[in-house]
């Protein structure tokens, strides 16, 4: 005797699935606030001359968060819950684009751009030297 599966209630299904996209929703915004306070918290502190370090933990925060959705997701389309796993792929997508701008921000943060050349001095800018008691005065450049 077999058993077949339960048949797939698509309205339940899409219920499930938006419940679990608000909790998840709720986590990340957690997640944002508190990163948020860390950040405004540490621009207290006294810094070093330079560029700031690399800071890893939204990345991999964001990324773990990213992680459980695709766990979840993969569960949700082995049980059967075609609808709930995917708006779970979409917002391991979301997660995922979010988190890897994190990497990007951070990076930028840490490493930035060498400055420019300096322009040099216009001729006006320069002073003029007086050779002569009373004479003329020449200026470089002019």
């Amino acid at each position: 005797m077999t058993t077949s599966p339960p048949p797939v209630r698509p309205a339940g299904d899409a219920l499930f699935g938006v419940l679990l996209l608000v909790l998840e929703g709720a986590i990340v915004l957690i997640a944002a606030f508190t990163l948020g306070m860390r950040r405004w918290a540490g621009s207290y502190d006294p810094r070093p001359a330079g560029p700031p370090p690399m800071d890893w933990v939204p990345v991999l925060v964001f990324g773990a968060v990213t992680a459980g959705v695709l766990l979840l997701a993969w569960a949700m389309l082995r049980g059967g819950l075609p609808w709930t796993a995917g708006g779970q792929f979409l917002a391991a997508a979301l997660l995922g684009i979010g988190t890897l701008a994190f990497g990007i921000q951070e990076w930028a943060r840490a490493h930035p751009a060498p400055p420019g050349p300096t322009a040099p001095a216009s001729p006006s800018a320069s002073r003029c030297v007086c050779t002569s008691g009373g004479g003329p005065c020449e200026c470089p450049g002019g």
